[in-house]
């Protein structure tokens, strides 16, 4: 109860109100919000191993970047191989299509 101009009356709680209970912390939380960042990056990780070499490969040379871009060019072959990037590879065909499609009289896109 707050006590304002002389009268009381009873706050109600704000929908969005954390509890400040001792006993409840932000670990329930964390641990939701670090499985989900694991399984997005295990699934990125699994099916888009093209855009992991394409990082590589632009990074500065080195001895190290080297043998990172050996590394994403064999799980790339790899998934390849699991067939694990046929969906990525349909839908980025799609997006190329869709990308090349022009309006009557429009000339075409640079690179064509």
């Amino acid at each position: 109860m707050s006590e304002r101009n002389g009268s009381t009356r009873a706050e109600a709680p704000s929908p969005v109100d954390l509890a400040s209970d001792a006993e409840d912390d932000a670990r329930p939380a964390l641990g939701w919000a670090a499985g989900s960042i694991l399984v997005a990056s295990l699934f990125l990780l699994l099916t888009n191993a093209q855009a992991l070499n394409g990082w590589a490969a632009e990074q500065e040379p080195s001895e190290t970047m080297v043998r990172v871009t050996g590394a994403t060019e064999g799980w790339l072959a790899a998934t390849e191989r699991m067939q694990v990037a046929a969906p990525r590879e349909w839908l980025h065909g799609v997006w190329k299509r869709a990308q090349a499609v022009r309006f009557p009289g429009q000339a075409p896109a640079e690179g064509d």
